[in-house]
């Protein structure tokens, strides 16, 4: 006869507790090891990423050289990560410049100096700078980006629109993750049948035990939250607020598959200082999501949104824009002591067309915003009867060009606190703030509910 640990559906032999403690206890501090390193190196990618004083100070530099009299070229990337060329025939003046992998735009360069010159075109003016007096084969050139005042309202713009993207998909994909992430251990742990650490005969009120049975099947939840978010960069000087409201619905099949599918609100209003005005992005987001749980300690999830979003500024003529955004994960549960412990990895890419109406100051047609990040990250929790305290922390890596003047890398971390009221509702708050990232705030709070039927 098998005693119960006070989980539905988890037993533990007692004859071979000890023996089982000691290798799940050497399973967990392996997994421990293994999410630290993998923190380690993330972070370390994370700091290496950060914007240096120096590259900060200028819009943009290359640098070049004079191949004949009559064919010189510079190439370089601006600090917002757009790569840059200018090609031209210092006997006539012209040339062309090609800014962000756009069409080459023709330019006409001036010298300015016995060892100077500029290269313009419309907005895009570089200040060149020759080693030598005179254009010659071994002649090298520097080149700064300058912005005219038309060239930083567009800079701005543009920076604008890819920081609150990355705003928007960061805040609503954390947010639905971290509902799957919930119910999943749930399941996994009430279904699961072993028991970890010293905690046998304690039930995890992590978000209670109806994951667990059998008549409650469905869930439904709702998450409203709200960001303060700002960008000090020369890039895109920005600050402003945003609002997410979302809820969802899923269904547990076998206490092995979730399936869910969520939709609701997102906004995002800032002010930008270089247009004396502001940008607001709003609209409607749907899509679904699944979760597979693989044992008592490993689920896996992904998801997938689409928005329809609303683009105004002060200024320009409004648009539409469609957001597409998928993301993965793998999670990773154990209790150990009296803690609860939760890891995860995976990765968050988005791509945002604007339509044929998007104003040229933002790009326009052809351009999108892509943004796309691995996340390493996890919790400590420690459970008190049907109150549960928690810190969050995350360390996440921009695998696509920041456009705003701001760093790949970033540290989350927080505090929040969930609470069982029943064993079919439970609710919960959580504050997070960005750190290490430069130039970049973003604090988050967000309050969630939950209701199994």
């Amino acid at each position: 006869m098998e005693p119960s640990t006070g989980v539905p559906g988890r037993r533990v032999s007692s004859a071979a507790g000890p023996s089982w403690r000691s290798k799940a206890s050497g399973r967990a501090s392996r997994a421990a090891w293994v999410v630290a390193l993998a923190l380690v190196a993330i972070a370390a990618l994370a700091l290496d990423a950060q914007d240096r004083p120096a590259s900060a100070q200028a819009f943009g530099s290359g640098s070049g050289s004079c191949t004949s009299s009559t064919a010189c070229s510079a190439s370089g990337t601006s600090s917002g990560g757009q790569p840059f060329s200018v090609s031209f025939n210092p006997s006539t003046g012209s040339g062309t410049i090609t800014v962000d992998s756009q069409p080459p735009q023709p330019v006409t360069v001036t010298p300015t100096g016995s060892n100077t010159f500029a290269a313009a075109s419309g907005p895009n003016t570089f200040n060149c700078t020759l080693n030598t007096s005179a254009f010659t084969s071994s002649s090298t050139f520097s080149c700064v980006q300058v912005r005219s005042e038309a060239g930083a309202q567009e800079t701005a713009l543009r920076g604008t629109a890819h920081g609150t993207t990355r705003t928007q998909v960061e805040t609503t994909v954390d947010i639905i993750t971290a509902r799957i992430r919930s119910i999943s251990r749930d399941i996994a742990i009430s279904s699961g049948t072993a028991q970890t650490s010293e905690l046998e005969e304690r039930p995890s009120s992590y978000s209670g035990m109806a994951a667990g049975s059998t008549d409650l099947k469905w869930g439904f939840w709702i998450d409203s939250s709200g960001t303060y978010l700002a960008d000090s960069s020369p890039i895109a000087k920005f600050n402003g607020f945003g609002f997410d409201e979302l809820a969802g619905i899923d269904y547990n099949l076998d206490n092995k598959w979730l399936f869910g599918f969520n939709a609701g609100y997102v906004r995002t209003d800032v002010h930008i200082p270089v247009i004396a005005g502001s940008r607001l992005e709003d609209g409607a987001q749907v899509g679904p999501y699944i979760s597979y749980v693989a044992s008592s300690h490993v689920t896996g999830d992904l998801l997938f949104n689409y928005s329809r979003l609303s683009n105004s500024a002060t200024g320009l003529a409004s648009f539409n824009s469609n957001r597409y955004a998928a993301a993965g994960n793998i999670n990773f549960f154990y209790d150990v002591g009296g803690f609860s412990l939760t890891g995860f990895m995976g990765y968050t890419y988005a791509i945002e067309n604007p339509t044929s109406m998007a104003p040229g100051l933002i790009g326009g047609v052809p351009t999108s915003i892509h943004y796309g990040a691995v996340k390493v990250g996890g919790e400590a929790a420690y459970p008190i009867d049907n109150f549960e305290p928690y810190i969050p922390l995350t360390v996440e890596y921009e695998t696509t060009n920041p456009r705003d003047g701001t760093g790949r890398g970033v540290v989350i971390i927080g505090a929040g606190a969930r609470y069982r009221f029943t064993d079919a509702i439970k609710g919960g708050i959580e504050v997070t703030s960005d750190e290490l990232r430069s130039h970049s705030t973003n604090i988050v709070g967000a309050a969630n509910l939950r209701i199994s039927f």
